[in-house]
């Protein structure tokens, strides 16, 4: 089998499966090898504002499936996987890829580096700097408007549009992660049904973190499947330009 076909079966076999067995045998290096991957995954800026929780403890799967509502999903999964938002390491994840860029190893152009720097000292502390009261966010959208008259702008800078963009960068994560998870022969369920403030205050995350999803992990049941797969058909959703 080509590669492509490899990874075709992987997209086509991969579902949302909602009942997973019990009595079958799990290996939890599944979910280490997925998430070092996901770890690989695009983000924005490379800042990586996200953490990945592993709740495998009986006690912790009992807790966290509870908060999820009870979903089967949860409830059978041989593990789950907490998906986090952590807008509040900004700095460190600033330091992080300068301190790349300052690496004398480094193969990047001096003229590169020059940029990046000033990106990540100038462009970053702005775009994810606190906004009391949203004031900060409409000066913004105001200073992007003008300057916007003139030449394109990336338009997208208020508080809301930074979570936004945390958020996508996990979801490309988490896809990443539920792709490898089905290449080794094990199943998941994304789970968006939860109670983020028992979830946040049992993993004793920091104030600023949100939850971005749970993903169930395990081998699906005979009966794990609830309904048939459906999309769109392709020219309903893809336009030519």
């Amino acid at each position: 089998m080509s590669e492509i076909s490899q990874f075709e079966n992987v997209v086509r076999s991969r579902r949302s499966v909602r009942k997973y067995e019990q009595n079958g045998d799990y290996n939890p290096d599944i979910v280490k090898k997925s998430l070092e991957l996901a770890i690989l995954s695009p983000n924005s800026s490379n800042m990586q504002l996200w953490e990945f929780y592993r709740i495998k403890s009986p006690e912790a799967k009992e807790k966290i499936a509870h908060y999820c509502l009870d979903q089967s999903a949860a409830k059978t999964a041989g593990e789950l996987v907490v998906f986090v938002a952590r807008p509040d390491k900004v700095k460190k994840s600033i330091k992080f890829n300068l301190d790349l860029i300052n690496d004398p190893n480094s193969f990047e152009k001096e003229s590169h580096r020059k940029r990046r720097r000033e990106y990540y000292t100038k462009a970053m502390p702005l775009f994810y700097s606190c906004d009391f009261l949203f004031i900060f966010s409409l000066l913004k959208k105001l200073l992007v408007f003008i300057i916007g008259l003139k030449r394109p702008i990336v338009r997208e800078v208020t508080v809301i549009d930074k979570k936004v963009t945390i958020h996508k960068s996990i979801a490309l994560a988490a896809q990443t992660f539920m792709l490898s998870v089905k290449s080794q022969g094990y199943d998941t369920c994304p789970l968006e049904g939860f109670d983020s403030k028992r979830i946040k205050k049992y993993l004793k995350l920091h104030r600023r973190a949100q939850i971005n999803m749970v993903i169930a992990v395990g081998k699906a049941a005979d009966d794990g499947i609830w309904y048939p797969q459906q999309r769109y058909d392709y020219n309903e959703v893809v336009k030519e330009v």
